[in-house]
């Protein structure tokens, strides 16, 4: 995993319903799954899809996106080195009520004989002019079929293992 290459994969929707900021347990609109794992299509690669919510106001929502694989022999999870966190993405503005956005990580392939155990993480927060108002951290998980960009088109995981 020395050398990782990151594909920027962004889009963003919008709904029309408008969610009260400031909710004390994770809005259903707040979330992270992987949506391509090693495929023939996306060979060697692994693509974190996401989403959050808009509070009403006038906020921008930004996106980071996060590799992170497991270590067998420490028995943990550990942030891929390199190009393995995205920037920070503009998905929208705060107005909406819920906005998406993705990142596809590229990896060289592993060893023969051995796989790579990943996930993602996705960091969100929303500003108001240059003041962060809020922020919230979740790891991917599986449960969102249909997700734009995802190969095959209802894949949703919240690990991958690249072979």
């Amino acid at each position: 995993m020395s050398r990782v290459f990151a594909i920027f994969a962004v889009g963003a929707c919008c709904a029309v319903i408008v969610l009260p900021a400031g909710a004390a347990t994770p809005p259903k609109n707040l979330w992270a799954t992987v949506n391509v794992c090693d495929t023939s299509v996306h060979d060697n690669m692994m693509g974190v899809r996401a989403s959050m919510p808009g509070d009403g106001n006038h906020t921008r929502m930004y996106m980071r996106f996060i590799a992170q694989y497991y270590d067998r022999s420490k028995q943990l999870w550990s942030e891929v080195t390199g190009s393995g966190i995205s920037g920070w993405i503009y998905v929208g503005p705060g107005r909406y009520a819920h906005r998406q956005g993705g990142y596809t990580f590229a990896f060289d392939p592993p060893k023969s004989g051995k796989t790579f155990e990943l996930r993602g993480a996705v960091d969100f927060k929303w500003t108001k002019g240059r003041r962060i108002v809020r922020t919230a951290h979740v790891l991917t998980t599986g449960g969102h079929p249909n997700t734009k960009g995802a190969d095959p088109k209802t894949y949703s995981a919240g690990l991958c293992e690249i072979t």
